[in-house]
């Protein structure tokens, strides 16, 4: 099945449970970290997920869920500042447009953050800002690789 229809479907499976978690006591951590896993499974190739949301003064991005990036580099990342040059997350969150880093080792956007992401084996990253209804940023749904790479025209739909 191809990576958009397997994604659609699992989404939809986990929307559906996400009331009932949340009624037995699932932190928002858990609910996110099962819908990023959810991601990860339907992909046709490795990639590692993250949610961050902006802190109550929108200026700096907080750890939501990211279940497969290494604990360390969330913590680093918790209360970082956005920027118009603030990695993929912060930038996107920033600018309220998506940021498609394809190489971190080289993109000036990473210039101060590139040290925390490569000893992790961080290589791409690309980040999409969340809306709520109302259109204003939320946060950002990050995807990241472990080798660069762009996305294709189907991953950007």
């Amino acid at each position: 099945m191809p990576f958009a229809l397997n994604l659609q479907d699992n989404l939809r499976d986990r929307h559906g449970r996400v009331a009932l978690e949340f009624a037995s006591g699932d932190s928002l951590e858990s609910v996110l970290g099962r819908h990023l896993l959810a991601v990860e499974a339907c992909a046709d190739t490795e990639l590692l997920t993250s949610i961050l949301l902006l802190d109550d003064t929108g200026t700096r991005i907080l750890h939501g869920a990211a279940p497969s990036l290494p604990k360390s580099y969330c913590n680093a990342i918790h209360g970082a500042e956005i920027g118009p040059e603030a990695g993929s997350c912060g930038t996107a969150a920033f600018t309220g447009q998506p940021i498609y880093v394809s190489d971190i080792a080289t993109n000036t956007l990473w210039d101060d953050y590139r040290h925390l992401a490569l000893p992790h084996g961080l290589r791409a990253c690309w980040s999409t800002p969340i809306r709520d209804p109302e259109g204003k940023v939320l946060g950002t749904f990050a995807v990241y690789h472990l080798t660069p790479r762009s996305p294709t025209p189907t991953e950007v739909k």
